[in-house]
């Protein structure tokens, strides 16, 4: 770590020097590489500072508020992306960013807890494959809506499309959803999966016709990238006492998920950016960095109002989406392995933004690919008000993953790191690494669209490589160690590690 700009303060804390003043701190222990690039675009991001500063001076009327960014706090997962660094949480007064949380709203994680064992799942592995090849690609995920379902859970996210939905309704997955009572799971999911919006116009297509149930191809969706459903073994409880309030034993299955709001979500970030573009005074040059703001004072509520709707409409549909996965997940189980009974952890966003209050003052919380790490106080009134919040750190496809407890560091702005964060971009991931990548197929079962044990698929290698190199993309070598991630959460204050899983399977769109 030779960047004059990274300052040691202690074994997990890193000041990041920048010409706007702004309180910066990456949370790295020694053993986290740190990539130059990524804090190229980190100090390019902070130029916000001085974006806010001038749109204040000259629309003053704009702002309810003096604009400040009060604080940045960045996760050792942190990774180059697109103008904002994966890991970046982003702590504002007066204005908020949309573009700060990316086009994938809400993707979060979703773990339930199975009443499965281990060898339930590893012997019955090729049983389980076409069960959920067919459940997830082939035409199986069978999920009914109305129109007024669609629109219910946009506008109030879980509690609207559980209130659209009579227990009469058992077409195709809803009969498991009632079953599993799925409804009785929202005090385990961050705002209850429920936030309010305006009506929404801008997915009327989405809706779908108001005079019949329909089906459409974005609900139950994994997407691409990183994006996963994992089925996974508990391998050992750190924290006893907490993992047994949590109901997690040595041996016990769970089911991880980890997507957001594909297609709705992209269709939301453009309209942020749309918006923001439009409401920066004409007079002004635009960013150099390409990041835009949105004043929060009443000059430009109709704008703010609309974006964050949109915003939350995406959100909603990412709750679902989760949901729904997991529910699919449940039934490929129940397909190959009998009945399987199986309750909801929890689940949280790691893309969106949250409105907190911090020393007296209400603020905007931005997290792009981080975690809400709350501690006790914060989550009073919820199952997890003796406990912390619980935080969902995935490894790499075929590493550890790890169950976490949140304890509300105010630096750190009650955040921790989402996952292992990349190493390599996905490019880079395609060159060499053979032998690694052979290794990998050869031990870890993926689940994708393409069946890669059948011989017509494997004579086409023109498919077979397509897919296979969607795969290297993800391969554990692209990624970091997940162990200097957690030690750093751990010994800095963020959360402590309460369960250590492994993956079985892993199911990738």
């Amino acid at each position: 770590m030779n960047d004059p700009r990274l300052v040691r303060v202690d074994a997990n804390r890193v000041r990041i020097d920048n010409p706007y003043g702004v309180d910066a701190t990456l949370f790295a222990n020694k053993d986290v590489p740190v990539e130059p690039a990524a804090v190229d675009e980190l100090v390019g991001m902070l130029a916000l500072a001085d974006t806010a500063h001038r749109f204040s001076e000259t629309q003053p009327e704009s702002f309810d508020a003096e604009p400040e960014i009060l604080r940045v706090a960045v996760t050792p997962d942190f990774h180059k992306a697109r103008g904002i660094p994966v890991g970046t949480v982003l702590a504002t007064k007066g204005f908020s960013v949309p573009q700060a949380i990316g086009n994938d709203v809400n993707c979060g994680m979703r773990l339930h807890v199975t009443s499965l064992v281990p060898d339930d799942i590893t012997a019955r592995l090729d049983e389980l494959e076409t069960a959920f090849r067919h459940i997830f690609f082939e035409g199986g995920r069978d999920i009914a809506m109305s129109r007024g379902q669609r629109e219910s859970l946009l506008k109030r996210g879980l509690e609207g499309l559980f209130e659209a939905t009579p227990r009469t309704r058992s077409e195709g997955l809803w009969s498991l959803v009632h079953e599993l009572e799925m409804a009785r799971d929202l005090d385990h999911i961050d705002r209850r999966g429920s936030l309010r919006a305006g009506p929404p116009t801008s997915f009327d297509d989405w809706l779908g016709p108001p005079d019949r149930i329909s089906r459409d191809s974005q609900i139950g969706s994994i997407g691409g990238g990183n994006h996963f459903v994992e089925i996974q073994r508990v391998e050992r409880i750190i924290d006893g006492t907490t993992a047994h309030a949590w109901g997690l034993k040595p041996g016990a299955v769970t089911i991880m998920v980890h997507t957001g709001s594909v297609s709705l979500g992209h269709a939301s970030g453009v309209k942020g950016r749309d918006t923001v573009r439009d409401v920066h005074p004409a007079s002004l040059p635009h960013p150099d960095n390409g990041i835009f703001i949105l004043p929060d004072g009443p000059r430009h509520r109709f704008d703010t109002d609309r974006v964050h709707d949109a915003l939350n409409h995406a959100a909603n549909f990412a709750f679902a989406n989760r949901m729904f996965l997991a529910v699919m997940a449940i039934a490929g189980l129940r397909r190959a392995c009998g009945d399987v009974h199986a309750r909801l952890l929890y689940d949280a966003p790691h893309n969106f933004l949250w409105r907190e209050e911090i020393d007296g003052e209400v603020v905007t919380i931005h997290r792009k690919g981080a975690c809400p790490a709350r501690g006790f106080e914060a989550m009073a009134n919820t199952p997890f008000a003796y406990t912390g919040e619980p935080v969902l750190v995935p490894g790499s496809m075929g590493a550890s993953s790890f169950i976490l407890a949140g304890r509300g560091l105010p630096e750190g702005l009650s955040s921790a790191s989402h996952g292992a964060g990349r190493t390599l971009s996905r490019g880079a991931a395609l060159k060499g690494h053979e032998k690694e990548f052979e290794e990998f197929l050869r031990r870890f079962r993926v689940v994708t669209p393409i069946d890669l044990r059948r011989p017509d698929v494997r004579a086409r290698r023109d498919i077979l490589e397509r897919k296979l190199d969607e795969i290297r993309q993800e391969a554990p070598y692209a990624y970091k160690g997940i162990g200097p991630i957690v030690e750093t959460l751990t010994e800095s204050g963020m959360a402590v590690p309460v369960a250590e899983l492994v993956p079985l399977m892993t199911i990738k769109g």
